[in-house]
């Protein structure tokens, strides 16, 4: 397995048991360690999530759900402080433009000129203004789709 040097830190909405061993296996090739920041689920979702890790540096924040259906809204407080006491050398995100607190980290990783990258469950729509309009928060994301960082072996 290729090896990333740095500390990485990676933001989840939440973590269901089922993603608990991909983070594991991500964490024993990160030789700086890694972090992961997650909320819970609002109860009605029916979310089983993972309450520990083993390898990972876990630390729980507070999702504050806003609204539901089309127009839900997560704000996941403590994620800045998460980042100034892990301090890390890339951080990726869930790419989502529901996820309020995105474009807080992502200035906070880019006045340290440190990386951001996006991923989730597709890319964006690529028609403007549309995309600017649900997708300019994560601007300056590099999207794991796409062509990879200098740097970066995964």
């Amino acid at each position: 397995m290729i090896g990333y040097a740095g500390k990485l830190a990676v933001q989840q909405r939440v973590l269901p048991n089922y993603r608990a061993p991909f983070f594991e296996l991500l964490s024993s090739a990160c030789k700086g360690g890694r972090s992961l920041f997650t909320g819970l689920p609002r109860p009605s979702e029916g979310i089983t999530t993972a309450q520990e890790l083993q390898i990972t540096n876990y630390k729980l924040g507070r999702n504050i759900h806003l609204f539901s259906g089309s127009l839900y809204l997560c704000y996941q407080r403590g994620l800045i402080d998460w980042l100034k006491s892990w301090n890390p050398d890339a951080l990726v995100m869930e790419a989502n433009p529901r996820y309020l607190s995105t474009s807080s980290a992502i200035k906070w990783m880019h006045q340290r000129n440190r990386p951001v990258l996006g991923w989730g469950l597709g890319a964006p729509p690529l028609n403007p203004p549309r995309f600017q309009r649900i997708w300019g928060e994560v601007k300056g994301m590099y999207w794991l789709a796409s062509a990879k960082p200098a740097g970066f072996p995964f």
